[in-house]
């Protein structure tokens, strides 16, 4: 392995500080990533309360002067995200702006960027306590409407009935958007009681990807948040495990022509698993290419989708397959795609398969390194995982898979869901 890719350091209690250096860059990029359990009570709120934190501080409390601030400091954005992490989430505000060597006026503008950051999560805009009434009303029904177009999204939604259909009780089965109702039955004060909860009790990672000095951001971030009183919870392990019993069925209809068939299969391949690059191969080798078996055998030589993918998720140790189909031909696609696995499984891919993939895969690791935004989630991951890999770490070990390792961890997949969207019956 090479030297430890990153410097992370502690500021306080559960709140780390993380420098990757990334001089290809001309920005700075901070992150503030809270990490909560993921449970059905709060998945809503915390879905929310990142969107308003994003829209203001107390010294810039509406949208146009928040925005002024940002422009002044030579169109800085600042945004967040919710993504989940196993059966973790993963709250975050980010800020982006331009590197201090690059200021027309010697700006410190990465001492700023942490100021401001910090502002965003500590001091937003409040009154009697509670979030700002326009503020609140503007981003719930701006979420309300991100989980309707999800409904709208067949794949997506598709995809996401499989998942919960898939983990049943299991964290990792919830949607990161939340719940329509639970989210029309928030107001601005009990949102901001989850603002609290959230910076009460998240183990909190601050990311520094960039070329300029992070020592005074750190500074910055250590002064603000070293004292606060928290109350930081155990976060859960991720469950990871084969799965066992009979094949789980569920099945939807809508107003379609096309169908959407989901297959889910789980493994004991987790982040740490020597068997994990064996299973990334055999997912790009098997339906993560356009040169993959199910592209070209499944949708172009049998005509059976007009799209069909793998991807694998490795915090929890699960492939899925999703595929658009005609709905009178569901029966012989899901065959065809198991018939495709069975063929991995007895090791009948070619060399070019194999080389195909792996270049697939291999750019995808050397791209890492081309956006802050993905630097930053990539290190994220490894810090969440317990690993400290570079990208060039993955690509030495990808390049070492051995066909007989990618046909070894195709046989470690066992199908556990079958979720099918198909229209409604006549």
């Amino acid at each position: 392995m090479s030297h430890q890719p990153f410097h992370r350091v502690p500021l306080g209690e559960e709140i780390y500080f993380t420098t990757i250096p990334a001089a290809q860059f001309k920005t700075n990029l901070l992150g503030i990533h809270l990490v909560l359990p993921l449970t059905r009570e709060t998945i809503s709120g915390c879905a929310l309360v990142p969107l308003i934190l994003e829209q203001g501080t107390a010294d810039y409390p509406t949208f146009q002067s928040f925005s002024k601030k940002l422009g002044q400091m030579y169109g800085a954005a600042a945004g967040s995200t919710v993504t989940k992490q196993g059966d973790r989430l993963v709250v975050s505000l980010h800020l982006s702006a331009l590197d201090d060597s690059f200021a027309l006026e010697g700006e410190a503008l990465l001492a700023e960027s942490a100021k401001l950051l910090c502002d965003m999560l500590l001091r937003p805009v409040l009154k009697g306590g509670a979030f700002d009434d326009t503020t609140f009303a503007i981003q719930q029904k701006y979420l309300l409407d991100a989980i309707e177009a999800e409904i709208n999204d067949k794949r997506r939604y598709a995809l996401q009935e499989m998942v919960r259909l898939l983990f049943g009780d299991e964290p990792a089965g919830l949607s990161k958007l939340g719940y329509a109702e639970d989210i029309r039955a928030m107001t601005p004060a009990s949102a901001a009681d989850t603002w609290r909860w959230m910076l009460d009790t998240a183990r909190i990672e601050i990311i520094h990807v960039g070329r300029g000095d992070a020592a005074p951001a750190r500074k910055i971030f250590r002064d603000r948040m070293a004292p606060l009183i928290r109350h930081p919870g155990v976060l859960p392990e991720t469950n990871i495990h084969q799965g066992s019993g009979p094949v789980k069925t569920g099945e939807s209809r809508f107003d379609v022509v096309q169908a959407k068939l989901c297959l889910g299969f789980r493994s004991e391949v987790g982040p740490k698993s020597p068997m994990l690059d064996a299973m990334r191969m055999m997912t790009a080798v098997l339906g993560g290419t356009p040169t993959s078996k199910l592209f070209l055998n499944v949708r172009e030589k049998m005509s059976l989708c007009y799209y069909c993918a793998a991807n694998f998720d490795r915090t929890k140790g699960v492939l899925m397959i999703d595929s658009g189909v005609e709905p009178d031909q569901v029966e012989e696609a899901k065959a065809a795609i198991l018939d495709q696995l069975r063929q991995m499984q007895e090791g009948d891919f070619t060399e070019t398969d194999l080389t195909h993939a792996r270049l697939s895969v291999l750019n995808t690791f050397r791209s890492m390194t081309e956006s802050p935004y993905i630097t930053g989630a990539y290190y994220l991951g490894q810090i969440l995982d317990g690993t400290a890999l570079t990208p060039e770490d993955q690509c030495r070990r990808l390049e070492a898979v051995t066909a007989e390792q990618v046909a070894q961890a195709a046989g470690m997949l066992r199908l556990d869901t079958v979720y099918l969207l198909t229209r409604e019956e006549k």
